[in-house]
């Protein structure tokens, strides 16, 4: 009779065991649910981000590596140009425009933080603009959507990525960026007015076109 009792607390003891398991296994899942409904992007990508200039009109850009900018190509090229990131001016070195994309890279003269790459995105992914709308003043303003399609083939570009992250002129060459603050395009053309269509050319072109600047190097 003892062992019978003694079985019978063991198998009690093991269902005691195994369901406090799995409730410790819901309020993980609970509380990871949580962190990622609060997730937001980390602000320190303002740090890598900022315009290019020549005092007349502007564009946006991001640093991607210690002294390599990324703009539109679009936005190279304007006799005295210079990069201005939290508010330093660094004079161009160097700068490189791609016969395929709208993208460009600067060498400037002076180190600044950057930002990583990231991958492609997908339909209906939370992304984030950094760029510098409308007027130099308004340097860095963050705006939030998602990607509403991928593969646009529009303005003699092809393969943009769309988002409803709101872009205007001034905004050309900013970064789009993922939730994990990752560079996975950049902003090259939109209708003018806006309303919700920007498009930006994906970081596999980015990549590609960077590929071919290092090859000339």
């Amino acid at each position: 009779m003892n062992r019978i009792k003694n079985i019978t607390l063991i198998l009690l003891l093991i269902a005691a065991l195994a369901g406090m398991a799995t409730n410790q296994r819901a309020i993980n899942q609970h509380e990871a649910s949580l962190r990622a409904l609060t997730k937001t992007l980390d602000l320190s990508v303002l740090d890598s981000c900022g315009i290019i200039t020549n005092g007349m009109g502007h564009g946006s850009c991001v640093a991607i590596g210690p002294d390599l900018i990324l703009t539109a190509g679009h936005c190279i090229g304007y006799p005295g140009n210079w990069i201005e990131i939290n508010g330093v001016k660094y004079d161009i070195l160097d700068e490189w425009k791609s016969g395929q994309y709208d993208v460009g890279f600067i060498r400037i003269d002076g180190q600044v933080p950057y930002l990583q790459f990231g991958e492609m995105p997908q339909l209906l992914d939370t992304v984030y603009f950094v760029g510098s709308p409308y007027e130099t003043c308004f340097v860095n303003t963050i705006t939030k959507g998602i990607i509403s399609h991928l593969d646009r083939d529009v303005y003699d570009r092809i393969g943009l990525i769309q988002t409803d992250a709101e872009g205007a002129p001034g905004s050309s060459g900013c970064a789009l960026v993922d939730i994990q603050g990752r560079v996975i395009g950049i902003c090259v053309a939109g209708p003018n007015p806006g309303g919700g269509v920007t498009l930006c050319v994906p970081v596999d072109h980015i990549l590609e076109a960077l590929e071919k600047y290092n090859a000339t190097l």
